[in-house]
């Protein structure tokens, strides 16, 4: 007998899955303080355009992931980048690190930078994130693009996959700083992910913060179980790109997002298309840029 997932996306991300762009120069760092001055948000941003990208990274790395990004949209777009709080160099007077406590980030740096026609770029994590953060109704926001993420709506696994899911928490919660690369090396990336890419990702677990790594995890954890439902309320069509080293489940993706979705898959890629291949990730991108402009 099967047991309903009552992990989503990012769990499954993390347990499940696995060209040279124009260059701009120095990309200078800023930071603001939001939310009563609680959380201190370091960023990129370059560009003057009409429309803004939001880009915001996946668990226990960076903002710096999305360079080639940047240094692709900047001329068309406002682009920013920012490190979520607790990672990178981003800091929060809280213990909580919950999705909502982000998306309540993300919404008060968009109003604080008074950023226009916001378009949401969220991986792996940060799908969740703009989930919730398109639901808390900012007006600014136009539209919200996954990446690597909403894979497994509705999807069941077996007692078995659900024991090796088990396991991997308390290993987490023991030694995260030598676990979690130890996972990412076994489970994040494509036969054809360079060493370069793995080493990277790997040395950003490695150094990331143990409390608020497994902290947001498990909240993470939490948040996906009324996931589905929070889909059903999105008022915007979600736009996907996903790797297809494992593959999306679009039935449930078709069941519960009321007002459409369109998934465009990256071939032989690992869990970070956008640093594993940039350009053919920036093309889809801007082919989904096109479809909600």
């Amino acid at each position: 007998m099967k047991t309903k997932a009552i992990s989503v996306t990012a769990l499954a991300a993390l347990l499940f899955s696995c060209g040279t762009a124009q260059k701009t120069g120095v990309m200078t760092e800023k930071q603001v303080a939001i939310r009563e001055q609680q959380v201190k948000i370091n960023y990129i941003q370059q560009g003057n355009g009409k429309t803004t990208l939001l880009f915001l990274h996946g668990w226990c790395i960076d903002k710096s992931y999305w360079e080639n990004q940047i240094s692709y949209f900047f001329k068309d777009y406002t682009v920013c980048a920012i490190d979520l709080a607790g990672f990178g160099k981003s800091k929060a007077n809280r213990e909580n690190w919950t999705i909502e406590e982000y998306a309540k980030d993300v919404s008060a740096f968009i109003d604080s930078l008074d950023l226009q026609n916001v378009i949401l770029i969220g991986h792996s994590m940060s799908g969740e994130i703009i989930l919730q953060t398109a639901l808390n109704n900012n007006p600014r926001i136009k539209g919200l693009i996954g990446v690597d993420n909403f894979k497994f709506i509705d999807v069941e696994f077996t007692p078995e996959q659900i024991e090796q899911m088990s396991a991997f928490f308390p290993l987490l919660q023991n030694d995260f700083n030598t676990n979690a690369p130890i996972y990412a090396e076994n489970m994040l990336f494509h036969p054809s992910t360079s060493t370069e890419v793995k080493e990277r990702v790997k040395s950003d677990f490695a150094n990331a913060n143990p409390k608020t790594g497994y902290s947001s995890l498990m909240n993470l954890m939490q948040f996906s179980q009324s996931e589905a439902s929070k889909l059903e309320e999105l008022p915007y069509k979600l736009y996907l790109i996903n790797s297809d080293a494992i593959p999306t489940n679009e039935s449930g993706l078709e069941k519960h997002c009321k007002t459409g979705f369109e998934v465009q898959s990256l071939k032989r890629t690992g869990h970070y298309p956008m640093v594993e291949k940039p350009d053919e990730f920036n093309r889809l991108l801007e082919n989904v840029l096109n479809l909600i402009e």
